[in-house]
């Protein structure tokens, strides 16, 4: 079997970058080892696509945070001791990058990054949008102390300085737009829309790109795993699979934080620094509740989202470095459940009612907080990895931009950041 690209991994980095170089009219293999697209970091994710949010997690200040979260139980981001070994080099760039001009850098980079790949992104909202539950409702944060909101209110120049669009909120403000927070009114200093936010299903959208691709002749392999690059010189051709060799002018790994990307190419692996940042989500069934929130809700204080998407209310929280262990965590879920009740207490005997559909996802988190999107030290291997939080948002331009690469033309944006021999 023979193509011009051969695509490792079907998530939703994966596929997208299948989609974008197939509608350049590349032939396109791509395989998946479960048993269908779609069904890894993305599956229950925090179902929004927020350029409003594209600071990278290590802020200046960030080592005291890192410190208590060892120790700290209820901490929205935590690091598990037996994980620490792993994170060594990993963490030394984290912190470094944590600089204040460096985070303010990397902050602008990402946020043009966003931006264009929102402008990409509309084109599958026009095409689909229906069905993958697409909204342009915008998101909003809430607010429970004054210095923090002043704060945001500061960051948020460089939102300004774009175009991007954000309004203050008084806490009647903020309560007007989401009346199901008039519960919290009192505790409440202010809050911040943010119109350009959207709220989809990225699990859906995964499934139309794959329908899409499979109706245009292009070959999807779902169980089916990678086991070894094929190499013809020190080029790479392809890959060895569980259903045989897939020979291809381009190979390209979007395997997110999956280990396999370490056994298929251990120096390129070595070369970018992604690690797995384990997260939580806990869906409510609500598709029986008449009268639920309109917009996505982000609690500042609580360092929780809560999504309204599609009949479901998702509850996001807590970003654990934990190595590769998938423990579904009850402690944690029962957590998220007051963390709901708290945002919502309106809400907390009808939730009770509810299903609920427990989740962890790895994402693949890069020690600056920006993506790797290029080509490796290899010729013919190619990366897209390293998104972070950040996967939904900067999918479809990330695909554009590495579509782009591999055709040879000119992207629409500096691809420098987003190398890998930065890291060298």
């Amino acid at each position: 079997m023979t193509a011009d690209a051969l695509i490792i991994g079907g998530g939703l980095i994966g596929i997208t970058t299948a989609h974008r170089l197939a509608k350049r009219g590349c032939s396109v293999v791509l395989v998946e080892a479960n048993e269908d697209v779609g069904l890894g970091a993305n599956f229950a994710n925090g179902a929004m696509l927020v350029p409003s949010q594209t600071m990278p997690w290590n802020s200046p200040g960030i080592l005291p945070t890192l410190l208590r979260s060892i120790v700290t139980q209820n901490s929205a981001l935590r690091i598990k001791p037996k994980a620490i070994p792993s994170l060594f080099k990993w963490g030394l760039q984290f912190l470094k990058n944590s600089k204040p001009h460096l985070h303010e850098l990397h902050t602008r980079r990402l946020l043009e990054l966003a931006l264009f790949s929102m402008d990409v992104f509309e084109e599958y909202y026009n095409g689909y949008a229906d069905q993958f539950a697409a909204k342009k409702c915008g998101t909003i944060k809430i607010y429970r102390d004054q210095p923090s909101l002043e704060a945001q209110i500061r960051s948020n120049r460089h939102l300004s300085e774009v175009g991007l669009d954000w309004e203050a909120l008084t806490p009647d403000q903020t309560v007007e737009a989401e009346p199901h927070l008039q519960a919290l009114a009192s505790q409440l200093v202010g809050g911040i829309r943010f119109s350009a936010d959207v709220v989809a299903e990225s699990r859906k959208f995964c499934q139309i790109l794959r329908d899409d691709l499979v109706a245009s002749g292009q070959i999807i392999h779902v169980g089916c795993q990678a086991n070894e690059l094929l190499m013809s010189g020190y080029r790479v051709i392809g890959a060895r699979t569980t259903i045989g060799d897939i020979r291809a002018k381009n190979t390209i790994l979007a395997l997110g934080a999956s280990a396999s990307a370490r056994k298929l190419a251990p120096r390129m692996a070595r070369s970018i620094l992604v690690r797995p940042v384990k997260g939580y989500s806990l869906t409510y069934n609500t598709t029986a509740v008449d009268d639920l929130p309109s917009y996505p809700v982000n609690d500042e204080g609580m360092h929780v989202a809560i999504v309204p998407i599609n009949g479901k209310l998702r509850t996001v929280e807590i970003a654990e470095f934990a190595g590769y262990d998938d423990t579904l965590s009850t402690q944690i879920f029962r957590h998220l459940d007051r963390l709901t009740k708290s945002v919502y207490p309106n809400l907390a005997q009808t939730i009770d009612g509810c299903k609920q559909e427990p989740w962890v996802g790895f994402r693949p988190m890069s020690a600056d907080g920006l993506p790797y999107i290029g080509e490796t030290f290899s010729k013919g291997l190619w990366v897209n990895t390293g998104h972070g939080h950040l996967g939904w948002t900067l999918a479809a331009g990330s695909a554009e931009l590495l579509a782009d690469l591999i055709m040879g033309k000119s992207g629409a944006l500096d691809t420098s950041t987003f190398t890998v021999t930065r890291s060298t």
